[in-house]
Parts: structure tokens; C-alpha cells; sequence
């Protein structure tokens, strides 16, 4: 029976979380998810038939890399320790070679979170070789046993794995020193004199979770054995001779210890620039914040360390109203809110930044910017808004229509008879002075009745007219969208029909670009569209003065732009939200019903376009038509008319 490579993965992650296999050519045949959590940071993430490098990096990949070239070497097997990304310890995993049918494989295997990783011995090992080079030291220029024993614990506490729960009791000849410790999980190290002991020195952690390393225990025995040396001398003074020949041996300890700290404080400094690159890299702006909202670091060259975070970013001279530190101080936990800032939108994610003691020292803060997110929204809510609206229109159409026509059926026949009641009216009145109808005077009655059959014919019309461009508003499909389009033909058709309305008020100016594209679609809704656009333009003229309509147009590569702006009066922010809303209107004391601009978008919608309003009180409004010439995906130059370039002509 044939062992594949999938037999062996199976076998070894049943025994080991950990599990990374490779290739001759160093690409990833398999790797398991405790193992990519710890050092790719990609749990359930698909790394086979990656080459290691792009999966793995930093002192990791280094590890790995480097026992491969081992292995190939000798063959046999080794055991490393790979950093992780989570703060843990770092995993240990045996590393061996095997030769199969389809060539080499180097198999790394173990268990997360063994305390037994080179760097963290060769760390715990400087800090016990410090630690004895003190002792001895103190051992030479302690006066007495006494003095010696009783600033042991000082010293001991510095070598240990966690000094900040070390108790050290001593006894010499039956004196205490340091307080007994009152539980069984002590190291203990004996004074022995002459095959006897003297005396004993225990070491305790105050926590049952602490236990001591290898390296703890050889150290004591270390200290213990050169206590009883100068003890075995009567005294705590060595030779001269034996003096530095100790020194010599402790340099040479401690120049080892300063060159592993020298390599370290390198491969720190690099893995500094690394994360400063990585930081500098991210597209949105990144903010660090202290506790007193001074702006730490930001990855963006506009902004400048040192200041308070709401003058920086804000200008403003007090803290925001909805300060996310203040915030995070009270809930230790990370927001994410929407704020506005200078007409633009911006998704803030902060983060929250602990000290040693879990306290909150500050926070980190990540600011995208989602204004055109919050611009489709709008439009896609607006097309809902017209959509729902749409599907009431025509019942209500209906129901006013068939009333109305009735009503304007009646008046024309009403007004006929007027026409040949009026005459005989006149002679009755010739003979009866004080003749009243509806108990108005004949004169008052013959004088008006005409006008008010005329208003009310006129209202009727009126009515017929709104429900027409109801209808108009709701049919989407109304008109096939088939004619070729010449958007420069209709703007000057349409300027044309409405220059003795817009005359009045304001001159019109085109602009118009050459060998503009034609584009499919509907030409007696696109000159609704631009006659609609031209009236609202001239209505927003204040009196007085006469105001300059200007239109133009140009093209890219997809799509034709058109637009109409004014010199006018403006709109607020508020009446630019609802200015497409079905109805809403500023002009309802001159007859505006509200339905021109909705009929505009529904329009420019129906051809695949956008229309867009920019205004400023007192200085005038823009309305920016986009309709498409030409699909994305059509690919080639299907419909594209001009240069390539796509620029304006």
C-alpha cells in the first residue's frame, strides 16, 4: 500500500495542531490552520502551491528557510522555533527530510505555545549570567556572611523569569533570613560544608501558576557554589589570581550576552522600518491618539504631530461633541460611527490602546472617506422613493381624470347655452330694472359670468394638464428607447421653444462640444428633459435683474454630460435634498405643481443616466445630466464618435 501525502497530514494533526509541509522548490504542499493562525495570519485560508516566501515572512520565514538548507545538508532531524503574530510564545516544531516518489519533502511539526524557544532562552540565560556577575561581585565586597545573605534576594530576583513575584528565604547556621515561605513549591538549594550541609537558600513564586526553568535552578546551584567557596575560605575575599580569572570568564559571558543584544536591537530596528513602511502604505488616513487627544502619529504628510486631534483634523478649538476618546475611555471597547466634515462623509473606526496595567492610554483611528458611498445611496433612495410613488400614479390619474372630463364636457356646453341665454336675458332686463340672478345685479351678473365659465374651463384644463404629466411621470416604458440621439440638436431645438418664456428673465448661452456622440434612447423625453431644465433655470432669475443660463456639453469614454446652470437666486441644502421629490416645488404662488424635475430624473434614469444639482445661495445652481453612450463591457470602439482620448472637444 502507498503512503501519500495526504495519509501523512492526517496521521500528524491528529497528534500535532501544528503541521507545515514543503516541497524541493520551497512551495507550500500543505499547511495546517493552528499553524497559518500563528505565523500567516490566515486561519482557513488556502496556502498549497504558494511559494513559502509569500505565505510566511520575517523572522519566521528566516527560520524556515534557513533549516531547509540544513536539512539538505545532513538530512537529519532539528528542532526550531517560529515567531508568532499574536503575542504568544513561540512555536516549537521538529523539522525532518523525506524522500518520496515525487522527490524531496521537508515536514515541520509540533504544538502551539512551548516556552521553549532559543530567543526566549537566550534572554532568560542573559538575565541569569547578569545576575551571577552581581552575586560574585557582591560576594567580593561583602564585609560578612551576614551582609551577604541578607541582600541575597536583591540580587536573586533580578535572574529570575518574573522578579516581581520572587520571594527569597535563607538559612545559615541556623539564622533566618527573609521570611519562611509557607508552601512546598520552593527550589531549594543547600550550603554544603565539609559533606555537611549548613545551610539552605529556597526561592518561591507567590503564584501556584509560576513554575521555575531549568536554567532558574542551575543558577542557584551556581550561587550557592560560590558562596561556599569563600565560605570554605572563612571569608568573602578570593585571590587576586582567581579574581580575574572570574572577571575574564564573566567578559567573555557578557560580550556574548552584548553581541546577542546587538544582533537583536538590529533585527528590531528593521522590523521597525518594516511596520513604519506597512503604516505609511494604508490607503485610508491612520491617527494615533493619546489620552490627552494630542495627535501621536498619522501615516498622512498634512497633518503634524504635536497638536490636539480636533484642531488637526477639525480646526476646531474644543473637543468634538462626539469624541470617540472620551467614549472609548468609558466602554474600553472599539466604535465605528459616521461623522461629517466639510460637505464630505467619513467612516471612523477607533480602536482602543492599553497600557501595562489594561488602562486605556489612547486610541488608534482609521477615517475613510465614503462620500460617494452616501451620493449613491441618495440616488438609489430617490429612485426607490419614485418607483413607489409610480405605482399610485396612474390609479389617481385615473380616478381625477374621468371626473375632470365630465367637468370641462359640461362647461363647454354650459358656455355654448351662456351664448344664446345671454340675448334673451338682455331684453328681459330692458323691461325689468331690477332684474337679479343669484341675487347679483343683472350688470354685475352679465358683466363677470363669461370670465368665470372661462376660469373654470381653464382650471379643468389645468387639472387635465397635471394628471397628463402624472401619467408621464409614472409610465416608464412610456415611448420606445430607439431613436439615435443628437444631444446638441435637442438643446438647441429645445432653447429655441422655450426662448420667449426664459427672454424674459435671462439670455441663454451654449457651449456645446464638437462631434459629440449620438447615444440610444427616447429624443421627445431628452427634450422634455432640457426644456424642463431651461424654465426651472429662468424662474430662478430673481426680479430685477437679468440673469446668463449658460449649457454645455462634453463626452468621455462611456457616457455624454450636459450641463444648465444659472446666475440665479440658489437653493439651500435642505431644498436641494428634496428638490427631485414628486410635488415639492418653490414656486407654488406662480402655478409650479412640483413635478418638472421628477419627471427630469425619472427620464435620465430611464436612459441609464444621473442628473446631479450644485447650489449656493445667491450665486446660482448647476443640474448635471450623464447619460451613457456606450457600454462598459462593449469593449472595441462600438458607438465611440471622436478621439480616443476621451477628452472634452
Amino acid at each position: 500500500m502507498t503512503v501519500t501525502v495526504e495519509d501523512v497530514c492526517g496521521l500528524l494533526e491528529k497528534s500535532f495542531d501544528c503541521l507545515l509541509i514543503l516541497d524541493e522548490d520551497g512551495v507550500v504542499v500543505h499547511m495546517s490552520d493552528p499553524l497559518a493562525e500563528e505565523t500567516a495570519g490566515g486561519p482557513g485560508a488556502d496556502f498549497r502551491g504558494k511559494p513559502v516566501h509569500e505565505v510566511l515572512s520575517g523572522a519566521c520565514l528566516e527560520t524556515v528557510e534557513s533549516t531547509v538548507k540544513r536539512l539538505k545538508g545532513h538530512g537529519g532531524p532539528e528542532l526550531v522555533s517560529c515567531e508568532t503574530r499574536s503575542g504568544n510564545p513561540p512555536t516549537m516544531l521538529r523539522a525532518v527530510m523525506e524522500t518520496g516518489e515525487d522527490g524531496r519533502l521537508f515536514m515541520f511539526w509540533g504544538n502551539r505555545f512551548v516556552m521553549l524557544d532559543t530567543l526566549m532562552n537566550d534572554r532568560e540565560r542573559a538575565k541569569e549570567l547578569a545576575c551571577i556577575y552581581e552575586v560574585a561581585r557582591w560576594v567580593e565586597l561583602s564585609q560578612s556572611t551576614d551582609e551577604f545573605l541578607k541582600d541575597l534576594p536583591r540580587y536573586v530576583r533580578e535572574g529570575m523569569q518574573y522578579p516581581e513575584h520572587v520571594q527569597v528565604y535563607s538559612v545559615y547556621r541556623d539564622r533566618e533570613y527573609g521570611t519562611r515561605p509557607d508552601t512546598e513549591r520552593s527550589m531549594r538549594t543547600d550550603l554544603v560544608l565539609d559533606g555537611e550541609v549548613r545551610g539552605s537558600v529556597y526561592v518561591t513564586y507567590d503564584r501556584d501558576d509560576l513554575d521555575f526553568l531549568p536554567d532558574e535552578q542551575r543558577m542557584m546551584e551556581e550561587i550557592a557554589r560560590m558562596l561556599v567557596r569563600a565560605l570554605e575560605r572563612k571569608e568573602l575575599r578570593r585571590s587576586i589570581d582567581e579574581q580575574q580569572e572570574e572577571l575574564n570568564r564573566e567578559r567573555a559571558e557578557l560580550e556574548t550576552v552584548n553581541s546577542y543584544l546587538s544582533e537583536t536591537s538590529t533585527g528590531l530596528e528593521e522590523s521597525k522600518t518594516r511596520l513604519e513602511t506597512m503604516f505609511q502604505a494604508i490607503p485610508d488616513t491612520v491617527a494615533i491618539i493619546d489620552r490627552d487627544r494630542t495627535l501621536v502619529m498619522t501615516n498622512t504628510d498634512r497633518y503634524v504631530p504635536g497638536n490636539k486631534c480636533y484642531t488637526t483634523f477639525f480646526g476646531s478649538d474644543k473637543p468634538c461633541v462626539d469624541c470617540r476618546l472620551a467614549r472609548i475611555l468609558k466602554q474600553k471597547a472599539p466604535i465605528t460611527l459616521e461623522i461629517e466634515h466639510d460637505d464630505r462623509y467619513y467612516e471612523v473606526h477607533a480602536i482602543p490602546i492599553f497600557d501595562k496595567d489594561q488602562e486605556v492610554d489612547g486610541i488608534l483611528e482609521f477615517y475613510r472617506d465614503i462620500s460617494d458611498k452616501r451620493n449613491y445611496e441618495q440616488q438609489l433612495q430617490q429612485a426607490d422613493k419614485l418607483a413607489s410613488l409610480g405605482q399610485l400614479v396612474s390609479g389617481i390619474g385615473h380616478e381625477i381624470n374621468n371626473p375632470n372630463q365630465f367637468i370641462r364636457g359640461n362647461i363647454k356646453i354650459i358656455r355654448q347655452a351662456m351664448d344664446d341665454i345671454l340675448p334673451l336675458l338682455d331684453d328681459y332686463y330692458q323691461s325689468h330694472p331690477d332684474f337679479k340672478i343669484a341675487r347679483l345685479d343683472y350688470e354685475f351678473f352679465r358683466q363677470h359670468i363669461i370670465t368665470l365659465i372661462d376660469d373654470m374651463a381653464n382650471g379643468s384644463a389645468r387639472i387635465k394638464g397635471i394628471v397628463e404629466d402624472l401619467k408621464r411621470f409614472a409610465r416608464r416604458d412610456e415611448g420606445l428607447l430607439v431613436d439615435t440621439v443628437d444631444l446638441n440638436a435637442i438643446i438647441r431645438e429645445s432653447a429655441r421653444l422655450v426662448h420667449n418664456q426664459v427672454n424674459k428673465t435671462a439670455d441663454v448661452k451654449l457651449d456645446l462640444a464638437d462631434d459629440l456622440p449620438e447615444f440610444t434612447g427616447n429624443v421627445q423625453k431628452i427634450q422634455q428633459v432640457f426644456v424642463n431644465l431651461l424654465i426651472n433655470a429662468g424662474q430662478a432669475i430673481p426680479e430685477g435683474r437679468r440673469g446668463v443660463i449658460e449649457v454645455t456639453t462634453e463626452y468621455g469614454d462611456t457616457e455624454v454630460i450636459a450641463r444648465v446652470g444659472d446666475n440665479g437666486s440658489g437653493m439651500s441644502e435642505r431644498t436641494m435634498k428634496q428638490i427631485f421629490d414628486p410635488f415639492f416645488t418653490t414656486k407654488r404662488a406662480r402655478g409650479g405643481t412640483g413635478l418638472g424635475l421628477s419627471i427630469v430624473y425619472r427620464i435620465v434614469e430611464e436612459h441609464g443616466g444621473t442628473v446631479s444639482v450644485a447650489s449656493k445661495v445667491g450665486e446660482g445652481t448647476t443640474f448635471t445630466t450623464t447619460i451613457p453612450y456606450r457600454r462598459k463591457d462593449s469593449g472595441g470602439g462600438a458607438g465611440l464618435s471622436g478621439d480616443s482620448d476621451g477628452s472634452r472637444r
